[in-house]
């Protein structure tokens, strides 16, 4: 991973010999960043999702989904770096975009929709983690194929949800669809 740093920083530093505006130092922001994040280094990487954050809203415009993706990863940092009141309101943002731009069942937004709720599970909010979860599972189960990993994450953690709320029977009804997912997966994998 740390040479995965190495070339990240090398790229944006090609990248940036272009211009900061440029196609090219956009991507090497991103891919930057999440190298950075990965590596445990937070603060630096959302001071380049940041950065991203602010290219992509003069190029493309406040409003535009690519902005909204850079909002969405600019949350993810902030997540990681504990600031959970700063990647609430960017994941509101980003997810406000995809709303807006993508529809309620494109898979930017219930990954967005999903985003927030697991914010709000951060933050022991279960009945709003609840209500977004809930959007979110409703929107991945239109968005992607039966059996999606994806679906049981959500599944997961509309569980905790619940489970935070005392409302343990339930909790365990989306516990259980979420490992039946998992168990489906695993057989149907080559070579196991």
């Amino acid at each position: 991973m740390e040479q995965a740093e190495l070339f990240g920083r090398a790229a944006l530093k090609e990248a940036e010999s272009l211009g900061s505006g440029h196609k090219a130092t956009e991507q090497s922001l991103s891919t930057l960043s999440h190298a950075l994040s990965r590596l445990g280094k937070h603060e630096e990487a959302v001071a380049l999702g940041q950065r991203l954050v602010a290219i992509r809203s003069k190029r493309y415009g406040a409003d535009d989904p690519a902005t909204g993706l850079a909002l969405h990863n600019y949350a993810q940092f902030l997540i990681l770096q504990g600031n959970l009141a700063a990647a609430e309101k960017a994941e509101l943002r980003a997810l406000a975009i995809f709303q807006k731009k993508l529809g309620a069942v494109h898979l930017n937004t219930a990954v967005a929709l999903h985003n927030m709720g697991a914010i709000y599970l951060k933050q022991e909010k279960f009945k709003e983690g609840e209500k977004y979860l809930r959007q979110a599972l409703a929107a991945k189960e239109k968005a992607l194929k039966p059996g999606s990993l994806s679906i049981a994450h959500t599944l997961d953690n509309l569980a905790a949800a619940l489970a935070g709320q005392g409302r343990q029977i339930e909790a365990a009804k989306f516990k259980r669809r979420a490992d039946g997912i998992r168990q489906r997966a695993q057989t149907q994998k080559p070579g196991v």
